[in-house]
């Protein structure tokens, strides 16, 4: 019977194939059922020859003819045994071409016939010729049927032949909350009859056993060899490995985060970390999210209790690498700030001496209490997790408020009751901003423009603060040095900006509290406009921060640089947000929000060629995240008129003042006019309706009346860049399941020269590439002088995988972690060679 036309072509297509390959086909055919085809198929350069009885012959035309010529033989017989195979060694020097299906099927793949069972086990598979394709350039010459059967997985899951890779993709296919979701590894080889041998891999590389192998039940295997909670599990090294690659791929991590958040539910993690001994510790393990919480809890705990900071920090760092770090990383950074904040404390000495030593000891470090407190406040806020911190936020309150503010407002105010006028001889009156740090330098030959920026309520610390960080940013930039100013009195924002405006004589109506420079309102923008016009005969322009950000560079900008030497730029976010009583619990927030909008303001400014620039406040602020104590309300002393009452002071005439309060008149505050304020010392609020209490103004504290002046300068392009590291102490051998070695930083972190290294580390077979331990990452980020403070310890343990590559050269490869880049880029890399004793058994480690 003929062969079907379909049938025919694809025997002479594998016959092209073969004949591509080989010099010489043998095409045995015991029935003669392909004669007809032999006869038909006419290939080109190719001569056929049919053997019957002509061995001997058809050895002599091929052995004299051209070392290009390529030969068909058609045998109509059966295959001799190898003793009396004339061709024998045609045959074992060429190829051997069946037209069964079978035989056809794994020719077309480009496999030899030893592979014509698997062919016949898996006929569906080679029914396409796509796969088929795909499965041949996929293919080795030294692949065995495992390999084989590994790559057909591959095709068919359109995944590359690993078995890891294949996990992963199953993974991603299953959603674990459902249990009635069709089983992916079924799903995708089932009709291909390979399910099995997906399990007969996974189980050589894991050690997974069991009668009905399925995702569900390897995974809560997986994950309790892998986790340091709950039953040890059964699996070989590499779960750990391979939870690793899971963990740091970015496609396949939402799996592994369902996975883990469902096996945390089923295998009741929570109760165990519950019921865990103090002595468990998770050092790196980040299975679950559930000890990531753990890990925090216990720490604010211990934060409590008798452990040390260097204890407490350590553990945080610990946990850099951990894949909730993101999630959780507002709770470290509370708890590292409620640290800071307690060192800072037990260091503090809090006594003011007299009213300049106060103002140069609150510049000189007190402030970092208030920045420890604020920052501590905001990462807890942000990390929205009330329950857990309220102990340490508890505590925070009570420290800050009885042990800080108390004390210090206390004792300042005691200095500013014996004042007879306000003013410094150690700090500049705030109405000397102008003359200074606007005047002078519009006056040098060297600038030709100024752009100052006023922040609402940007009071010293978080000035420092922002400072601080622009000069620890690396690159071009800006670099920022942090001056202070006496702010006026009463501290509150129509005064403050007025009083940094050109003009001679400041004053303010007693009935509304609208300030005057020289008699002219300087209340809003446009009033300040023609203030800041007449001092710079029409080359001043004051505009609020949101119309400036709006303008565009090359238009409204160009022009707006073009027209104006001195362009003042009026922020508001800590003012607006903090005094109201609605929104007053955001005030740690809104210095955040502060900062970035300063950060946009300053890159206009880079955009329209500003060199240099200046930012400061009208005023500071006090500030306490809980509702105020009973205590510290104030009733508003006998006067013959109060005609204007704030929380932090009021304004009248024939004031009285109480007993822990203080009055001062226009004339003593600098000012004009024949009205007195009174002011209540210490924390004291006056009392009013519809305004909040925790955060406050216009009184005489530390923190409301100490202005911060940031001065910056466009810097020049330098040259930064990451420390380096150097390998100490790798082994030129492995000879068991760890590899310990050192990583030295050569030099100490440095603000904008020189940065801190992430790095990734693993150990990899040179062969293949294949991962043989789980990721280390590691932060260089030490400023230590001392070198031996810069030097790591680092130990990777090695996945049973390993024991494949005995005796082969692995590749020790360090990877840098770049800010924004997903894949870290290669940094250094040492080969060395594993030579494992004999006797050793890498399932042991």
């Amino acid at each position: 019977m003929p062969a079907s036309p379909a049938t025919t072509t694809r025997i002479h297509d594998s016959l092209d194939g073969a004949l591509a390959r080989k010099r010489v086909v043998l095409w045995y055919d015991p029935s003669g059922e392909w004669a007809e085809d032999f006869d038909n198929y006419q290939p080109k350069a190719v001569e056929k020859l049919r053997v019957e009885g002509n061995e001997f012959s058809v050895k002599v035309a091929i052995s004299r003819a051209a070392l290009d010529q390529r030969f068909l033989l058609y045998l109509p017989s059966a295959k001799p045994p190898e003793q009396g195979n004339w061709l024998l060694d045609l045959l074992l020097a060429g190829h051997e071409f069946t037209a069964d299906r079978a035989s056809l099927d794994i020719q077309e793949a480009g496999l030899t016939l030893e592979f014509k069972e698997l062919a016949q086990q898996h006929k569906a598979f080679f029914r396409s010729p796509v796969r088929t394709t795909k499965l041949k350039e996929l293919l080795r010459p030294n692949d065995n049927e495992a390999a084989v059967r590994l790559k057909m997985l591959a095709v068919l899951a359109k995944q590359p032949p690993d078995i890891d890779k294949l996990l992963l993709h199953a993974f991603g296919q299953l959603e674990p909350a459902n249990p009635d979701g069709d089983d992916p590894v079924e799903a995708l080889y089932g009709s291909q009859q390979l399910s099995g041998h997906f399990w007969k891999a996974v189980g050589e590389k894991f050690g997974y056993a069991s009668p009905e192998p399925n995702l569900r039940d390897f995974t809560v295997g997986l994950f309790n060899s892998v986790s340091s909670i709950g039953p040890s599990g059964e699996l070989l090294p590499h779960a750990r490995v391979f939870l690793s690659i899971w963990k740091d791929s970015l496609s396949s991590r939402p799996a592994f985060e369902q996975w883990s958040d469902h096996l945390a539910g089923v295998l009741r993690v929570e109760e165990q970390l519950n019921d865990a001994p103090e002595s468990y510790e998770p050092d790196d393990d980040d299975s679950y999210e559930l000890i990531e919480r753990f890990v925090l809890s216990r720490l604010l705990q211990r934060f409590q209790g008798d452990a040390s900071d260097t204890e407490l920090l350590e553990t945080i760092r610990n946990r850099s690498s951990s894949c909730w770090l993101e999630k959780h990383q507002h709770g470290y950074r509370a708890l590292e700030q409620a640290i800071t904040f307690r060192g800072l404390l037990a260091k503090a000495d809090l006594q003011v001496p007299s009213f300049e030593e106060g103002l140069q000891r609150y510049c000189n470090g007190w402030w970092r209490l208030d920045q420890a407190y604020r920052r501590c406040i905001f990462h807890a806020r942000t990390y929205q997790q009330p329950g857990l911190l309220k102990p340490l936020r508890d505590w925070l309150e009570a420290q800050y408020v009885n042990n800080v503010l108390l004390p210090l407002t206390n004792r300042w105010s005691d200095q500013v009751a014996g004042l007879a006028s306000w003013g410094s001889s150690s700090l500049p009156r705030q109405k000397q901003f102008h003359m200074r740090y606007v005047h002078a330098p519009l006056s040098s030959k060297g600038l030709k423009r100024l752009f100052v920026v006023i922040s609402d309520a940007l009071r010293y610390e978080a000035a420092r603060d922002f400072a601080d960080r622009l000069n620890n940013q690396a690159g071009k930039g800006w670099q920022a040095e942090v001056e202070a100013l006496l702010g006026v009195l009463p501290s509150y924002t129509q005064l403050g900006m007025a009083a940094l405006l050109p003009g001679v004589q400041l004053g303010l109506n007693p009935s509304d509290s609208n300030a005057l420079v020289d008699g002219q309102s300087a209340a809003g923008t446009e009033n300040r406009d023609k203030l800041l016009k007449a001092y710079a005969k029409g080359r001043a322009k004051a505009i609020k921060a949101e119309d400036f950000l709006s303008l565009a560079t090359s238009k409204e900008g160009a022009e707006l640089t073009r027209d104006y030497d001195l362009i003042v730029i009026y922020h508001n976010c800590i003012d607006r947000i903090g005094d109201k009583r609605e929104s007053e619990a955001d005030t740690c927030q809104a210095v955040e929000q502060t900062f970035d909008e300063l950060e946009l303001i300053l890159r206009k400014i880079a955009g329209l060629k500003g060199s240099q620039a200046v930012i400061t406040a009208d005023h500071g602020f006090l500030f306490q995240q809980e509702p105020v104590d009973a205590n510290d309300r104030a009733e508003f002393p006998p006067a013959s008129e109060l005609s204007f009452k704030n929380r932090r002071f009021a304004l009248g005439s024939g004031i009285k003042a109480s007993a822990g309060q203080k009055v001062f008149t226009a004339g003593e505050l600098g000012l004009s006019g024949s009205w007195e304020a009174v002011f209540p010392l210490g924390l004291d609020r006056f009392p009013r309706s519809g305004s909040g209490s925790r955060f406050v103004h216009g009184g005489t504290s530390l923190q409301e009346v100490v202005v911060p002046v940031i001065k910056l300068k466009r810097e020049r392009k330098v040259e930064s860049r990451v420390v380096e590291a150097e390998l100490l102490r790798v082994p030129a051998k492995i000879t068991t399941g760890k590899l310990s070695f050192g990583l030295f930083q050569l030099e100490p972190v440095e603000p904008k020269k020189r940065l801190p290294l992430q790095l990734r580390i693993g150990l990899y077979a040179k062969a293949d590439g294949a991962l043989l331990c789980a990721h280390r990452s590691v932060l260089l980020d030490s400023a230590a002088s001392e070198a031996r403070e810069r030097e790591q310890q680092v130990v990777l343990e090695l996945s049973n995988a390993a024991g494949d590559y005995n005796n082969k050269t692995l590749e020790l490869r360090l990877e840098q972690q770049l800010d924004g880049v997903a894949t870290p880029v290669p940094y250094k890399s040492v080969e060395l060679k594993l030579q494992r004793p004999f006797g050793s058994d890498f399932d042991d480690f």
